[in-house]
């Protein structure tokens, strides 16, 4: 896991982390995060340390709503072509997903980027061209720099970003579990900086640590979460000071600011929480698809679903762990997955099946 001299430095923070006599619940927002702590057997030496750390709604493909989906599914059905990310095909929205509409005809791409979408856009002129725009702040900004770049006149945006620090007011107003502390992601954290967090602080007096995603960095984290509350300290840390800035990532700040504005959405697993989705500015309404295609989406459905027995929306909210949904590797496992998170690589269940066993 460790070379020599990291291997040394993680035994001495265990060894501090020893010292904890209560039990501690840290939860992070990052997919990422979760692949290091599994992969690494990191869980199992936390908790050995009374402490565990659960993974709240830091994976993209899976807070995207049924509904989004469906939108998606329908405008295929419509005869447009829609490009997204490869996870994303594979989600079930209320009645399919993606993939299975492009096995059954369906004109559906998967795309690494929003630059791959415009590519398609150019070589189909005479298709409509549809990206289903998915991601927190970190692929948010290369949405608006595409916008931005004045893209073909057949290309348009379903857009379904949103921003994290909104997410963590409504898992701390909910209060279906205690929290004591987050540990905020890297990615995100190197577009908008330091200081969206502090008002969380502030207002929840509650320790977060910015942090990277090594596992000495997720080790270094917990141990200057250990600190705070030791020392009845609740502030804003930053262990990724090699990416993350006070300020952020300023340009990519601008160029947001300029394309979207906030709305109230809904998550996969939420209610709706205030300011916490993106949407297109008005300066930007011929590229946005739901404007574009708002009569052929007026029927699609506002109820939210999902399959019988599954419990993503719970693991979603770091209310259960993977292996406590009663589906998590048997019906569900990634070559049949049944919810969202057992089908993204970031997603908990999938991550908790590769490295932690069914």
């Amino acid at each position: 896991m460790f070379e020599f001299r990291d291997k040394r430095v993680a035994e001495g923070i265990l060894s501090r982390l020893r010292e904890n006599d209560k039990p501690l619940m840290f939860m992070h927002v990052c997919g990422t995060h979760q692949d290091t702590l599994v992969r690494y057997g990191l869980q199992n030496l936390l908790l050995s340390c009374n402490i565990e750390i659960r993974q709240g709604p830091g994976c993209p493909v899976c807070i995207t709503t049924a509904r989004e989906i469906e939108e998606a599914v329908t405008l295929v059905r419509n005869g447009k072509t829609v490009a997204t990310y490869g996870d994303m095909t594979l989600v079930p929205g209320m009645r399919e997903s993606l993939q299975s509409i492009k096995a059954s005809g369906g004109d559906v791409y998967p795309v690494y980027s929003v630059e791959d979408a415009i590519d398609l856009a150019r070589k189909k002129k005479d298709k409509e061209v549809v990206f289903m725009a998915v991601g927190f702040e970190t692929t948010a900004p290369s949405t608006a720099a595409a916008l931005m770049s004045k893209p073909p006149e057949n290309f348009s945006v379903l857009c379904c970003h949103r921003v994290i620090p909104p997410a963590l007011e409504a898992l701390l107003d909910l209060g279906e579990i205690r929290i004591d502390g987050f540990i905020e992601p890297g990615h995100v954290s190197t577009i908008i900086g330091v200081k969206p967090y502090r008002g969380i602080g502030d207002k929840y007096h509650l320790p977060q640590v910015i942090a990277g995603f090594e596992p000495l960095d997720i080790l270094t984290a917990v141990l200057m979460l250990f600190l705070q509350i030791k020392e009845g300290r609740a502030v804003v840390e930053n262990e990724y000071t090699r990416a993350v800035k006070e300020e952020g990532n300023l340009k990519a700040l601008s160029l947001m600011k300029e394309v979207f504005r906030e709305e109230d959405v809904e998550w996969r697993g939420f209610p709706v929480i205030p300011k916490s989705g993106l949407v297109l500015r008005d300066e930007f309404v011929e590229c946005d698809a739901r404007k574009r295609f708002e009569d052929e989406l007026a029927d699609v459905q506002e109820v939210e679903s999902k399959p019988s027995g599954c419990r993503c929306d719970e693991v979603l909210r770091g209310v259960i762990t993977s292996k406590e949904c009663p589906l998590f590797g048997k019906a569900c496992t990634p070559d049949h997955p049944v919810g969202p998170c057992m089908v993204s690589k970031e997603g908990s269940c999938y991550i908790e099946f590769r490295y932690g066993g069914a």
